[in-house]
């Protein structure tokens, strides 16, 4: 870890358990502009122990400003992550994504600074922006939302570094802002207990300058690490929900999502003549389909627990389709032998077709598929939700042909809707749901 010496403003390299019982703080804040580098610090140390403020540049006014905000509170190491990594090397760069959650959270303090706010005692939206009525830009970057949840300790300044408050005594404000439950802005509760789709609804209309940054930004959010790959777009978080799907935090809750539009898939290149409108897998495109998603809860004792894997052909899931018409290819003998026995061959034959048919017909219609997660319905009462799926691939039942291998292959449907009810959670078979691979043509 490197940190910056709040008094000489010269960068120092140690171990972060040496740093931390030193203490140390941490800024978190909306890049501006061409903001100074690891490589161009030393150009400015000079000008930030002596010169007057404002200094040459609003960039170095932050570090200047962070650096004696802390040094004030008696704290001697600050990290900003535009000067304290060296971002030429590709490991210093992966250590710091995969280590920067913790390095906050174990900061003494964490120095918010708003560019873009200027306190007014009397105002009730005290994070306004001076420009128009909106909250702070900071409020709706990727990489500050863990940058929120993190600190332990948290104190807000605006623009001219006057002190506005701790995250714990504007809980309230903030929570209006992000969706975030005041709950877990206190620490009254944990907020690494909340569910998948919850921690994904907070990061729901937040952006960052790369695309894979969205991905990135999470991994501490989610407790776990990633190697980041610039150039992979999109993929990235496909990449990151592959990583929850097989660690230790997994819930159910990752798939209960809905498409803001029926046709939102298009903007992630997708070949139309392969998946129509409201069709997609398991696993969504974007943060943004979790807007709606903050209110569900993970199933915290699950009477059955399942298993999720992802294959090359999709997601290999526990899904059962509610009648499986292969299961009954035993009519061709036994239960043939019956109905020939009592009704007489012509008629045992004619029935016995119409029976195929209406069952290979009912499997192939859309079905719930019943998770492991609940949100309350509007009378308040919890259910469990259920998303849509949609057979693409059964076996037929076919009249003397025994043994045919059972294959089942679904997409999920009406991607728009997330169901409820309180159906039992079931787990049995192993069924393969296809998931397109976000790409973006030229």
């Amino acid at each position: 870890m490197r940190l910056l010496d709040t008094t000489s403003f010269e960068l120092r390299n140690g171990e972060q358990q040496l740093f931390r019982q030193e203490g140390y703080a941490v800024l978190s804040h909306r890049w501006r502009g061409l903001e100074i580098t690891f490589e161009e610090l030393k150009n400015y140390t000079q000008e930030l122990r002596t010169a007057v403020r404002p200094l040459s540049s609003p960039q170095a006014d932050k570090i200047r400003g962070a650096c004696e905000t802390a040094r004030t509170q008696g704290i001697k190491w600050m990290w900003i992550d535009t000067c304290c990594i060296n971002k030429a090397s590709a490991t210093e760069e992966s250590e710091s994504i995969n280590s920067m959650f913790k390095w906050y959270r174990e900061a003494q303090l964490c120095i918010t600074y708003l560019s873009d706010v200027k306190r007014s005692d009397g105002s009730t939206d005290i994070f306004k922006r001076t420009y128009n009525e909106e909250p702070s830009e900071w409020f709706s970057r990727g990489w500050t939302l863990q940058e929120l949840l993190a600190p332990q300790n948290l104190q807000f300044y605006d623009m001219d570094w006057t002190y506005m408050g701790t995250k714990r005594e504007m809980a309230g404000s903030i929570a209006r802002i992000t969706g975030i439950e005041a709950r877990y802005l206190t620490g009254t509760e944990y907020f690494g207990d909340a569910c998948i789709a919850a921690k994904m609804s907070w990061m729901a209309q937040r952006t960052t300058t790369r695309e894979e940054d969205m991905a990135y930004s999470m991994v501490g959010v989610f407790g776990v690490t990633m190697t980041p790959q610039y150039g992979e777009g999109q993929g990235a978080f496909m990449r990151l929900q592959e990583i929850l799907l097989s660690s230790h935090r997994f819930d159910e809750s990752l798939f209960a999502w809905k498409m803001p539009q029926p046709n939102a898939g298009a903007k992630f290149g997708v070949r139309n003549d392969q998946w129509a409108v409201g069709e997609w897998g398991l696993l969504a495109a974007s943060p943004d389909w979790f807007e709606g998603s903050g209110d569900i809860l993970a199933i915290t004792d699950p009477p059955v627990t399942r298993s999720f894997v992802m294959t090359p052909q999709g997601l290999r899931a526990p899904i059962q389709s509610p009648l499986y018409a292969g299961k009954i290819k035993h009519l061709d003998d036994f239960f043939g032998v019956l109905w020939v026995t009592f009704v007489g061959t012509i008629p045992a034959i004619i029935g016995f077709n119409h029976i195929k048919h209406l069952l290979n017909q009912k499997a192939r219609e859309d079905f719930a598929f019943t998770l492991n997660c609940c949100r309350r319905n509007p009378s308040g009462k919890l259910e469990n939700v259920e998303v849509y799926l949609r057979p693409l691939n059964v076996e037929m039942i076919r009249y003397r042909k025994k043994n045919v291998p059972p294959s089942f292959v679904a997409k999920r449907t009406r991607c728009s809707k997330l169901g409820l009810s309180q159906n039992s959670v079931i787990n049995g078979g192993e069924r393969i749901v296809l998931q397109p691979r976000p790409s973006f043509p030229n």
